[in-house]
């Protein structure tokens, strides 16, 4: 007999009833992911994108106006008229050119391999798929020369819009420090020395022709401490943040990379430290920034009319992308139809697609990396 027959019963029961609790909270928690999943995954692709996509364009528009209505007008009264005027003028410039490039940058397609059944084939698109071109998970598309997803503007950043977008973060930037410095009298006096006789509302040359003084200042100044506190904090965090990634995107179009391509490149830190100190010294720099802006020597478009004003003009970084594959797999597929030793003889059947091992890997690495959401 056991000794304690009780206790022992009792304790076989509670982990039976444990043991059953735990499986049905498994499988309710599969259950209720299986439900949400859709729910989580429609929001990712659809809502979240476009929310950023209209705070990003109401920010910009933000930072616009509180520029025209409260710093010009403020600024006008500590700098002289010839300066505030280039000021204007470079203001009007920045404005131009990065709605331009940002308009672009959201509605240029990234670029995707042409129909073909040319392999390697993307698993999930059944798709020609080059060795540079990548699926994402999120625009449910391959993109040739994928660099990543950005949620800010909607889609993949590729090889027909990263040149936009490129640029779009350049003029960010220089708006971004241009607002810091140029505004650097209305933050002062308007916040950091702020009910001292010298604000935006004490000034009755103000008053006098600004139509919407009255509106801004009806209800104390609190309204103008605030819109300067959040447009100048927000251009120095837009400045620091983009500017790195401005810099990080120049180191990589320097060396002729893109982010996902480094991601799935084994070779260690060292050599992007090497990239971020001396983007300069890669042997193909001009190379590279000519593809990538469209500057061929044997072409007719200019650094002044073709970069630093707006233009739509193609360039051919989209089509090295589509051929990089051929001409990689002309190179590496040999074809023997008579060998004397035997020795690595390959013979291709028409119509049949010769791939060798190496092309083969890198194929099967794309294909494993595909559906990672790179969001910047």
């Amino acid at each position: 007999m056991p000794r304690f027959p009780f206790a022992k019963r009792c304790s076989s029961l509670f982990f039976c009833c444990r043991r059953f609790c735990r499986r049905s909270f498994r499988c309710d928690a599969d259950e209720c992911f299986e439900r949400i999943f859709p729910f989580v995954d429609f929001m990712i692709r659809r809502v979240l994108g476009r929310f950023l996509f209209i705070l990003l364009y109401l920010l910009l528009l933000f930072i616009l106006l509180v520029t025209i209505t409260i710093v010009i007008p403020y600024e006008s009264l500590h700098k002289p008229q010839w300066s505030l005027f280039l000021l204007i003028l470079f203001a009007v410039y920045l404005v131009v050119n990065l709605f331009f490039h940002f308009n672009k940058a959201c509605r240029v397609k990234p670029g995707s391999p042409a129909k073909s059944d040319k392999h390697p084939l993307c698993y999930i698109c059944q798709n020609y798929k080059p060795m540079n071109a990548h699926h994402c998970s999120i625009c449910n598309i391959c993109v040739l020369n994928m660099d990543h997803h950005c949620i800010w503007i909607n889609q993949c950043v590729g090889a027909d819009n990263h040149r936009y977008f490129f640029q779009f973060l350049v003029f960010v930037t220089v708006g971004c420090l241009t607002f810091v410095f140029a505004a650097f009298n209305t933050f002062y006096y308007n916040y950091w020395r702020a009910f001292t006789n010298k604000m935006f509302c004490d000034s009755n040359t103000l008053a006098d022709f600004l139509p919407w003084f009255d509106f801004l200042c009806t209800r104390g100044p609190h309204f103008i401490i605030s819109s300067v506190f959040f447009t100048y904090l927000l251009c120095i965090i837009v400045f620091l943040l983009v500017g790195s990634l401005l810099y990080w995107n120049f180191v990589l179009i320097s060396c002729g990379e893109t982010y996902l391509g480094i991601l799935l490149q084994s070779g260690g830190f060292g050599r992007i430290w090497h990239m971020l100190l001396f983007p300069h010294r890669h042997p193909r720099f001009r190379e590279n920034w000519r593809s990538f802006l469209g500057l061929q020597r044997n072409s007719r478009r200019s650094l002044w009319r073709h970069i630093l004003l707006p233009s739509s003009h193609a360039t051919p970084y989209s089509l090295n992308a589509a051929s990089a594959f051929d001409e990689e797999q002309q190179r590496l597929v040999t074809v023997k139809t008579d060998t004397e030793n035997g020795r690595g003889t390959t013979h291709k059947q028409e119509g049949t697609p010769l791939i060798t091992d190496s092309l083969q890997n890198s194929a099967e690495t794309n294909n494993s990396a595909d559906g990672n959401i790179l969001m910047i």
